[in-house]
């Protein structure tokens, strides 16, 4: 009897082969890379619209000169890591 269930069992098993297994990953795998690709394309496409810098202008940057022309009170109420970055650069 129990012969005969392991062979029921195991005429009824779908054939295995490892290349069809592996191959069948593959492809789910590259269809989840492709469902991804497309949901980030469209994440990005919507973020170059027209405001897509917007808050990014950080207006006039400090040069050497514009520290040339301040008071010393002006030059006082600079951000001190600005100065110093300015100071350095060539």
């Amino acid at each position: 009897m129990e012969n005969e269930v392991r062979e029921e069992v195991r005429q009824n098993e779908p054939e295995r082969e490892p290349e069809a297994g592996f191959q069948a990953s593959l492809d789910e795998l590259r269809r989840e890379i492709a469902e991804m690709k497309a949901e980030l394309a469209g994440r990005y496409a919507a973020a170059n619209g027209i405001d897509a810098g917007a808050g990014l202008d950080q207006g006039p940057r400090l040069t050497r000169e514009a520290l040339h022309r301040m008071s010393p009170s002006e030059i006082a109420r600079l951000d001190w890591n600005e100065v110093s970055r300015v100071l350095r650069a060539r």
